[in-house]
């Protein structure tokens, strides 16, 4: 899956159409908001490699129970939305400044509204993580989200290591195998080596991460737009990994 399938597949397929009377917009409108949001989503989380108490951030997002209830029901999209959601955009993209700028980004590619964009970020985020959450669990790699998270987070571990250079992973898709580099080595066997449950970590985050590509076809003038936006968070990311 990648993030506009899982946002096509929430609450039963009916998620749009959920967020659509939510937040009083048709559903096409709806639709056009979270295909603009979706490439923001994908560069944010596919830079988190820059930041690593972000990442473990979002990893302990994907490994709670806390989101599942958003992919699934969408009354527990609303409440959850507000506050959790919230602390998802801020792990993802740095500040409510920055939030905002991508909110006004979304808003000109779709026409929906800067400030319902804004109200809607973190419900989309929320749905987001649960569905990545049910997605893992599904493919048998539920429980290796919440020993990356540790992983990474822990004294020593994978954050120390990867520190504020790991920015090199941009767009690419690069942040599994970036990680992936290092992990080995840090539980012992190297990268693909005889350590099964540094194989089994490695697999699992390389599964995560696919799931991190946007799967809409955005123009390339909004790409760029977010694109730009996030560069000017590298000053913010190394200061936070080197903090």
């Amino acid at each position: 899956m990648n993030l506009n399938e899982i946002m096509q597949a929430a609450q039963g397929g009916q998620g749009i159409n959920n967020l659509a009377a939510q937040f009083g917009l048709t559903p096409e409108q709806t639709q056009a908001a979270v295909q603009a949001a979706m490439p923001a989503f994908s560069q944010g989380l596919q830079r988190l490699g820059q930041d690593p108490n972000a990442l473990g951030g979002v990893l302990n997002h994907i490994a709670s129970d806390t989101h599942q209830g958003s992919f699934a029901d969408p009354s527990q999209a609303t409440a959850i939305g507000g506050s959790a959601g919230g602390d998802v955009l801020g792990q993802i993209f740095g500040s409510p400044q920055v939030t905002s700028q991508i909110s006004q980004r979304i808003s000109q590619a779709s026409g929906v509204s800067p400030q319902v964009i804004q109200d809607m970020m973190p419900v989309i985020a929320s749905i987001l993580m649960g569905g990545l959450s049910h997605s893992m669990h599904s493919q048998g790699f539920g429980g290796v989200l919440g020993q990356l998270a540790n992983a990474i987070t822990a004294p020593g571990g994978l954050g120390s290591v990867l520190g504020g250079g790991a920015g090199q992973s941009g767009q690419g898709g690069g942040l599994g195998g970036l990680i992936g580099g290092v992990l080995g080595g840090l539980l012992g066997g190297g990268q693909g080596g005889a350590n099964p449950q540094a194989s089994q970590m490695q697999e699992g985050l390389n599964k995560l991460t696919n799931m991190f590509e946007s799967g809409v076809s955005a123009d390339p003038s909004h790409e760029q737009g977010i694109s730009d936006i996030l560069n000017s968070l590298s000053g913010q990311f190394a200061g936070r990994a080197r903090g």
